[in-house]
């Protein structure tokens, strides 16, 4: 099966609504660049730190895209940046001059260490990182940092590092960009909304073509090709449209099964606009829902709803938010769905952060854990209830995007809780 002609102009339909939504001109400054590095220089001096490094790649951008604008393909990078000094970047040849494209003016290093291993470059030298970075600092550094988790930065980074200053204290700072980039600029408010207005265009344009005999990456194609052309550069997570028993992974990716008449059907969307994520995931059924998968939905969107109204209890009030978890947890305590409790099905928690990655930011909410939200924070409202033996009801989500500007509860999604009357139309 094919898309059809109709289809197509129910996608360009989706596009012509939702492009005057998207404000194409929004970025990072480059001056918000330079407030950021004042603001590490002051906690580098703070903590008697000479040098700090952070490292990324493109499936986990966050420390290196918050201080160089910049995001490598296929190869990896790290910077360093020193009190008073702007970052300089490590990088490999390829993707390395894309750097420039941002505008910062970096001083920019091609060294070995971060280019495709093996591969040869016509006319270009590579630099030895150790006495690139002795030139950087200037003098003697008594005190390195590491500014990026451990669970990102590779062993092979903090070896390097180790080796080029022996003589020096090493220590773990990571926590100084991720309290940085917890706390959201209005550039960064701004360009998380674009991501999120480009997810809701992206939903509904899979929605409008969603139909039994498709297969799930014609749906998946849908939704990139809508992402893409609205001006997301790239995504925080794959493209998801699972359908059937394929519901029970969570996140996998689509594929090539085709989805079968009452399929349990689930549609992510994750774009990213000048490197901050954003996401919408929904839940519907490919034809007409069966009594169980009425008495589903009908379960899942309400704990979604308790969570809501949670969430903007927490915001407003200034509460712990592991209320927001709670909400949907006790009452899913309270509810089985044939035969099985339905406590055990609410497999993660309600609710994360979001900014430079889709996920991994602070603050994932735990329910046993009372932690309180910052002033400026974005956060995902992810409810997933998965595990079910039944492949009619075997797993379903709804997700979709907030952000707290001071006490003020914003939702960036206008897709309703239950998608499933947009089926073949999208739009209203």
């Amino acid at each position: 099966m094919f898309l059809t002609r109709e289809d197509y102009q129910k996608i360009q339909r989706i596009i012509e609504h939702y492009t005057p939504k998207v404000d194409l001109t929004v970025k990072i400054p480059l001056e918000e660049y330079h407030e950021r590095y004042q603001r590490v220089w002051a906690e580098m001096e703070n903590r008697g730190l000479d040098l700090g490094y952070f490292f990324w790649y493109r499936e986990m951008p966050g420390d290196g895209m918050y201080l160089t604008g910049y995001n490598p393909t296929l190869e990896k990078a790290c910077g360093v940046i020193a009190p008073g000094k702007v970052p300089l970047l490590l990088v490999g040849p390829e993707s390395g001059r894309w750097a420039q494209e941002v505008g910062l003016n970096l001083p920019t290093s091609f060294v070995d260490e971060f280019a495709i291993p093996d591969e040869y470059y016509e006319g270009i030298t590579y630099a030895n990182m150790t006495q690139v970075i002795h030139d950087y600092v200037g003098k003697t550094v008594k005190k390195v940092a590491n500014l990026t988790a451990h669970d990102v930065v590779t062993r092979k980074v903090t070896t390097i590092f180790q080796n080029v200053f022996t003589d020096a204290e090493h220590v773990d700072a990571s926590d100084i960009l991720e309290e940085m980039r917890y706390e959201k600029s209005e550039s960064e408010y701004l360009c998380m909304k674009q991501a999120d207005t480009i997810a809701c265009a992206s939903i509904r344009a899979a929605l409008a073509v969603l139909k039994p005999g498709l297969r799930e990456l014609q749906v998946a194609a849908v939704i990139d090709y809508v992402t893409k052309s609205l001006g997301a550069e790239s995504y925080g997570v794959e493209t998801a449209a699972t359908s059937g028993e394929r519901n029970r992974y969570i996140i996998a990716s689509a594929s090539n099964k085709i989805i079968e008449e009452g399929d349990i059907v689930q549609l992510s969307c994750s774009p990213s606009f000048q490197g901050y994520k954003g996401c919408c995931r929904r839940t519907v059924v490919a034809g007409k829902r069966t009594p169980l998968q009425e008495e589903f939905f009908q379960k899942m969107n309400h704990a979604y709803e308790l969570a809501c109204a949670e969430l903007k209890n927490v915001i407003e009030n200034d509460l712990p938010n592991n209320r927001i978890d709670l909400a949907a947890r006790d009452y899913f305590a309270t509810q089985e769905i044939a035969g099985q409790p339905m406590k055990p099905l609410h497999l993660y928690s309600t609710c994360h952060g979001t900014g430079l990655t889709e996920c991994l930011e602070k603050l994932v909410i735990h329910p046993f854990h009372e932690f309180y939200y910052g002033t400026n924070v974005g956060m995902m409202l992810d409810l997933g209830v998965y595990g079910h033996p039944n492949k009619e009801i075997c797993g379903g989500c709804v997700e979709s995007a907030f952000f707290k500007k001071g006490n003020n509860c914003i939702c960036f999604t206008d897709l309703p809780t239950d998608v499933q009357h947009l089926v073949g139309i999208g739009l209203e």
